[in-house]
């Protein structure tokens, strides 16, 4: 839908070289970028912590990562939002959007047209026509298009910012569990290296005739045992190494070193419902689907104003096959009496139907984690109250049977149930200790409320790498 303007043909050919010339020289040019050969992941600890504090050095003279006495909590946050391989590939996903957005606000290009007519009869010369072409319609639409790809480039932004808060609490919940796992570990190994002194000892006690078959047994099924639980943890404890190490961006035998656990905390009730009020203000995925609202207002808009007539005007001037030229003025108008866009209205506001339901639907998940999540954080406290209360009492009456059993004053039976359930009940203290940490990050994250220092890093990385922009 043109509209045309048709120059004297005595300086066609000038124009026509003059458009050329102008055509190359704004074009990009082409450069192959290979796929790399091997994984973008650091050998060691050490490399990676050197890298990310040169990262650091150009943002911020706040955050430093000392790997002297092993990572924290937050510095592993750190390390875990500036090596990230995945956030990385989220960062450019972001530039994709800033080009969207790029190109959204770019005026549509003229049409350039061209004819030829050649005569079949003599004592004719051959016509010629030039135009110059325009469309009208996206001037129409152009702001909202701007404003659409503007909300959906705040969406990403906000999105990757929430996933990198996600990447935080997921590094910090695995350095958590990656260490009470270890003490898991120590315990058993001790608790198997008793087993296996007493089955030693019962064994040979067997052999001298001191000590019966069903005592050798039971101190052979207890070694078993514990052989078992130490399998199985094991198994574990390497699937969080190899998990962790991946979210810091190692390979997957890198040695990790962490600092020791600072003693956890509870998040206050009463502190809750306000910042449950504040969230969506503050909490980036809710703040990414208001975004992505507002994005998709704006193409509800321009799809609106794209049922409109289609209009165009030209004006022209042509050399016709009696060399004659003639000059004229066109108004051409598409009539919307079949589609009208109708079709693109209706898709639009279902989709925006769908983001207000979405919304509303995150909104409510959230407050019933919360609530859930806080209740499982009384409910923990309570069993921990309770182990720290009876088990140090327990430890002191596992150390009287170790000295009884020696001296033949109980039965096995009763010392191996006395010392299985001071093993079993120091594992609960552990685990509950794990999930203690675990439900106190998931709420912090459900709260926006991350460990202190982490939500600065977050904020940074989140900027910085995008500032720099190139030419789209």
């Amino acid at each position: 839908m043109p509209i045309s303007i048709i120059p004297g043909i005595s300086w066609s050919r000038p124009l026509l070289a003059l458009i050329t010339l102008s055509l190359l020289g704004g074009c990009a040019t082409y450069r192959p970028q290979p796929l790399p050969k091997q994984a973008p992941l650091e050998k060691d600890l050490p490399l990676l912590v050197a890298k990310v504090n040169r990262s650091i050095k150009t943002k911020s003279d706040t955050y430093r990562v000392n790997l002297a006495d092993g990572l924290d909590l937050t510095e592993v946050a750190i390390v875990a939002v500036l090596g990230n391989p995945d956030l990385r590939a989220r960062r450019a996903e972001l530039k994709v959007a800033g080009a969207q957005a790029f190109a959204a606000g770019l005026l549509p290009d003229p049409q350039l047209s061209t004819n030829i007519d050649h005569p079949t009869t003599t004592g004719y010369t051959n016509g010629l026509g030039f135009g110059l072409g325009y469309d009208i319609i996206p001037l129409i639409t152009r702001q909202a298009r701007i404003s659409a790809a503007q909300g959906r480039h705040a969406k990403v932004r906000l999105q990757l910012l929430w996933q990198e808060w996600q990447v935080i609490q997921q590094a910090r919940s695995l350095a958590v569990r990656f260490q009470l796992e270890q003490q898991r570990l120590a315990l058993l190994r001790r608790m198997r290296d008793l087993y296996q002194q007493r089955y030693q000892h019962s064994k040979q006690g067997l052999a001298d005739g001191n000590i019966t078959l069903d005592v050798n047994g039971t101190d052979l099924t207890a070694l078993v045992d514990s052989f078992s639980q130490i399998s199985q943890l094991e198994q574990q404890h390497n699937q969080t190494h190899y998990d962790l190490n991946h979210l810091l961006g190692l390979q997957p035998d890198a040695v990790i070193s962490l600092t020791k656990l600072p003693a956890e905390t509870s998040i206050d009730p009463a502190s809750v419902q306000a910042q449950l009020r504040k969230l969506p203000t503050i909490r980036p995925d809710l703040l990414a689907l208001k975004a992505g609202y507002q994005a998709q207002e704006e193409r509800v808009r321009a799809a609106i104003l794209a049922q409109f007539p289609s209009f165009s005007i030209g004006i022209n001037r042509v050399r016709d096959t009696s060399n004659v030229y003639t000059g004229g003025f066109s108004i051409r108008l598409n009539l919307p009496l079949f589609s009208g866009n109708r079709g693109a209205i209706a898709i639009e506001r279902a989709t925006r139907k769908q983001l207000f339901e979405e919304y509303q639907a995150r909104i409510a998940q959230t407050h019933s984690d919360v609530r859930r999540l806080l209740k499982l954080q009384t409910i923990i406290e309570k069993q921990r109250n309770n182990l720290q209360l009876y088990l140090p009492r327990l430890k002191v009456l596992v150390k009287r049977a170790r000295r009884a059993y020696r001296h033949g004053d109980i039965n096995v039976l009763t010392f191996l149930n006395m010392e299985s359930t001071w093993v079993n009940k120091r594992l609960e203290q552990i685990s509950l200790q794990q999930t203690q940490w675990q439900n106190r990050i998931a709420l912090q994250t459900l709260l926006a409320l991350p460990e202190a220092g982490t939500h600065a890093i977050s904020t940074l990385a989140n900027k910085v790498p995008h500032r720099k922009r190139t030419g789209y």
